[in-house]
């Protein structure tokens, strides 16, 4: 087996944005965001954070250096990435009651990775844990 290695200049990039487009126009639909169902009537629960009981407080009005919207993956993985790179003062904002987004929401017994797990290589790498 041969490796080749290709550059940038190798890249032909008018291709490339014709089949995002392409792909994208694929997954665009008229309705737009009519699509989808209110978390209203019915549905309503989905809007409630099943495992955390919500309590009234006062508003949080502190000043940070970052703000992670969002405590799923890609929050924490920000989070950490802000850490390494010097930022002390931060803080995460997730609806959900704790950390871990699709992990907290949806709890799965005995699964440890919920989609694609090359999609975590990066850190698993940075880690040294595979999950079996």
């Amino acid at each position: 087996m041969t490796s080749t290695s290709h550059g940038a200049d190798d890249v032909d990039l008018e291709a490339l944005r014709r089949k995002h487009a392409q792909e994208r126009d694929r997954r665009i639909r008229p309705d737009g965001a009519r699509q989808y169902r209110g978390t209203t009537g019915e549905f309503g629960y989905y809007a409630k954070d099943p495992y955390t009981p919500r309590a009234e407080r006062e508003p949080v009005t502190t000043d940070v250096e970052a703000l992670v919207i969002g405590a799923g993956f890609g929050g924490l993985l920000t989070a950490s990435f802000l850490r390494e790179r010097g930022v002390q003062d931060l803080r995460l904002m997730d609806e959900a009651g704790d950390v871990g987004g699709t992990w907290y929401w949806n709890r799965y017994p005995g699964v440890r990775c919920d989609i694609e797990s090359y999609v975590y290589m990066p850190l698993l790498e940075e880690t040294g844990y595979m999950p079996s």
